[in-house]
Formats: structure tokens, C-alpha cells, sequence
């Protein structure tokens, strides 16, 4: 067993309910993340964007609803300029009132605001809307496990955005994070939690279940 699962089991409490035993692990994880060097940090962000590239350019994603990365998450953002449709379909989360989340278009040259946790996002552009058409979410992760089970923030926007949308069978969610990350023991999950169907690290990307 390698050091980053060698950890995850001197971190899990046996008998301790599952959401206890999954803000440790988070606890844990990203303290791990953050006192990552920023050169480490940089160089998996260059990698992660190399396949993300690679991997879009056979695909017709309709949209692609990305994050802009804070506290050692991988950047993912500068791929878009690599994408030739990346004016009509890249898209970046706002938080919205309620603890609700939704994602607009956003372009490198336009500027940002400091919204909630101190995370940056675009002023205002157009909505995001799913209705009938293939939309790839990139999803920021402290971690994942090997069967697609997310360990996110713990805030919850993303899985209850997901859970809000009428038909998820046209969203691809893929979870990004450095690949000491991307662990073998099994992550707590609950049952509003969603799954996602593959990973992408500096180490490319690794699907699950039937995903294409």
C-alpha cells in the first residue's frame, strides 16, 4: 500500500459515522493539497491541461462548465484558449442566494469578481442552460476514489446543483485533482452524494463504468 492510502487508513475511524469519517479524510486531504509546493502545484496543472486538451478535441461538448482553481486546486482554465469553440461554450460557477450555484460564460479577458469563500467568478454573462444538449462539468475535488466517489468541498453546491437538474443522462462529470489524490481506499459517500464518471490527473484521465 503507498503512503497516500496508508494515510487514509490511519486517518479512518472504525464505528464513526460516515459524515464524521468523511470531513477527517477531508480534513486531512486537503491539509495534504495545501502543503503542496506551488511548483508541484503548477507542473500537474500544465499536465492535467495537456489532456484535457488532448481528450476535448475529439469531443462535441455542447458546454464545458469548468471552476477557476483556489487553494492548491489544479488550473484547468488556460485549456480553453487551446479549444477553437471555447467562446460559445466554456462556463465558470457563480454562487447564488440560498446556497445555490449556477455557471456563465466567461472569456479570459473579462473580468472577475471575489464571490463567497473568497472564490473568484465571473460578473455576469450568459447563463448556462442543459436543455438538450452534452454538457462536460469539471468538477474541483479534495479527492476521489476508484470507484468515482468525490470528496468536494463540503459545502455542497455542486451535488445540489446536480441533483436540481431534471435529466443529468447528458452531463458528463468529471472530478480534477492531483494524482496522490486519486485514492484506492473507498471514500464515504451518502446518498445525496453524486458520482462522478471519471477522473483527470497529471496522469490522464481514468474513466469509470461505461463512460466513452
Amino acid at each position: 500500500m503507498n503512503s497516500r492510502n496508508s494515510m487514509i487508513s490511519k486517518i479512518s475511524v472504525n464505528n464513526t459515522p460516515p459524515k464524521d469519517a468523511k470531513s477527517i479524510l477531508r480534513d486531512a486531504l486537503r491539509a495534504q493539497r495545501t502543503a503542496m509546493a506551488s511548483h508541484e502545484v503548477e507542473e500537474a496543472s500544465r499536465k492535467i491541461q495537456t489532456h484535457l486538451i488532448q481528450w476535448l478535441a475529439g469531443k462535441n461538448y455542447g458546454a464545458v462548465a469548468a471552476y477557476l482553481g483556489i487553494r492548491n486546486e489544479p488550473v484547468i482554465h488556460p485549456a480553453m484558449a487551446h479549444d477553437p469553440a471555447h467562446e460559445g461554450r466554456w462556463y465558470f460557477p457563480r454562487v447564488l442566494p440560498g446556497e445555490q450555484m449556477d455557471f456563465v460564460a466567461w472569456r479570459s479577458y473579462e473580468p472577475l469578481r471575489k464571490g463567497k469563500f473568497g472564490i473568484k467568478e465571473p460578473l455576469d454573462g450568459q447563463r448556462l442552460e442543459f436543455n438538450a444538449r452534452d454538457v462536460l462539468v469539471l468538477l474541483p475535488s479534495v479527492a476521489v476514489d476508484r470507484e468515482g466517489n468525490r470528496l468536494g468541498s463540503g459545502a455542497g453546491y455542486y451535488d445540489r446543483f446536480l441533483r436540481s437538474l431534471p435529466d443529468l443522462s447528458r452531463v458528463t462529470l468529471v472530478a480534477v485533482c492531483c494524482d496522490r489524490f486519486f485514492v484506492a481506499e473507498r471514500i464515504p459517500a451518502e446518498t445525496f452524494d453524486v458520482p462522478v464518471h471519471a477522473v483527470l490527473t497529471e496522469n490522464g484521465l481514468q474513466k469509470f463504468g461505461k463512460f466513452s
